[in-house]
């Protein structure tokens, strides 16, 4: 991952009941389903759990982001219009809530089971983001654990859901036009069915090593 600065978690935040949440993140639009799931504390903010996303997706973090929070967890077009967002863009208008303070917690109410966080407004990388379960318990510096997922996340910057599986399809025909460029970004090895959880959990450390008094730079 490119990030160069890694997030810490927070913990100074009130106003949320303590929980472990086990969180279902799924690539919305993508056949076979591309998703990971990942245990968080109920004390992270919302930047903290754009951090999670990155990890556990492989995201670069080289792009701008936001969370939507339609009402109910409504997925339908008016739900979306008119969601709350939560994003950390200079907004002259002053209509969006930041990613910093906004609790996990608090955000994935009871009312509220699922969000949508998109990544890049080009490629518009959808993700559901929903509630399978709740614990009691635990705090806010518990690292984030990412437990299962299937199949390969896309990288950056490759055009969106129909881009990737357009890459995905020149990459097993030779006689493709687009082959070349396909081999040049999978490689001829792409396996997309293959998730490494390992890897997953190993981002996931590096970005949340503790920094209560300020970032850290990734060596």
């Amino acid at each position: 991952m490119g990030w160069d600065i890694l997030p810490h978690m927070s913990k100074s935040k009130d106003g949320y009941f303590p929980e472990q949440l086990i969180l279902k993140v799924t690539l919305m639009g993508s056949n076979p389903v591309i998703w990971r799931r990942v245990e968080v504390h109920s004390g992270l903010t919302l930047f903290d759990l754009h951090w999670v996303i990155q990890c556990i997706f492989d995201w670069d973090d080289s792009h701008l982001h936001q969370f939507l929070a339609p009402a109910g967890g409504k997925l339908t077009q008016k739900a979306m219009r008119d969601a709350t967002v939560y994003s950390d863009i200079d907004n002259v208008m002053g209509m969006d809530q930041s990613t910093e303070g906004a609790l996990v917690g608090q955000v994935l109410s009871k009312d509220q089971k699922q969000i949508v966080y998109e990544y890049d407004f080009g490629d518009s990388w959808e993700h559901l983001v929903k509630v399978e379960k709740r614990i009691p318990g635990g705090g806010p510096d518990q690292l984030p654990v990412c437990l299962a997922g299937e199949n390969a996340a896309p990288m950056d910057d490759m055009g969106g859901i129909p881009g990737y599986y357009r890459m995905i399809e020149a990459l097993g025909d030779p006689d493709d036009d687009f082959h070349t460029t396909a081999v040049e970004w999978l490689g001829e090895d792409f396996d997309k069915g293959r998730f490494d959880l390992g890897l997953a959990n190993k981002l996931l450390k590096e970005a949340f090593k503790p920094a209560p008094n300020k970032p850290r730079k990734r060596k």
